[in-house]
């Protein structure tokens, strides 16, 4: 009876953390769309070579954001519900890995505030969107 309340409990934790992971989707794809509601008020001229600069920031923030998330899931999943705080530790794995996986809309998001970039701005989202989509919850999280 215990056995089958564990894998209930670990069962439900997940479901639940997929729907963290939905929420920083959603949050992101929220900010992405009001920014292109508002494109036409920030939009200015910008040299390329500054364009290329925060290319390459997007780019590394992802590679960083990418290669933490990919040691995160190695080394620190899956948490074993005998811990004490299981379910809060858990959650804290997923939170910081989902704030660097979307670490490279963030510093498109603030270029595209300062500069009104679009291009940049979608590169950021993608990156984002995909990391968050790889490193979503799996069922082996939580033994």
């Amino acid at each position: 009876m215990a056995q089958g309340n564990a894998h209930q409990q670990s069962e439900l934790f997940i479901k639940r953390a997929r729907h963290f992971n939905y929420s920083f989707i959603g949050g992101i794809s929220i900010l992405f769309t009001a920014s292109l509601a508002t494109y036409s008020y920030f939009s200015m001229p910008v040299t390329s070579r500054l364009i290329l600069y925060i290319y390459g920031l997007v780019l590394a923030s992802a590679l960083i954001g990418y290669s933490v998330a990919h040691l995160v899931r190695r080394k620190l999943f899956p948490v074993s519900r005998d811990q004490r705080f299981w379910s809060y530790t858990a959650v804290r794995r997923y939170f910081w890995s989902y704030v660097l996986l979307s670490l490279p809309f963030g510093i498109a998001f603030i270029f595209f505030i300062f500069a009104g970039n679009l291009s940049s701005l979608i590169l950021g989202y993608i990156l984002s969107l995909c990391g968050l989509i790889i490193f979503r919850p799996r069922k082996g999280d939580v033994i």
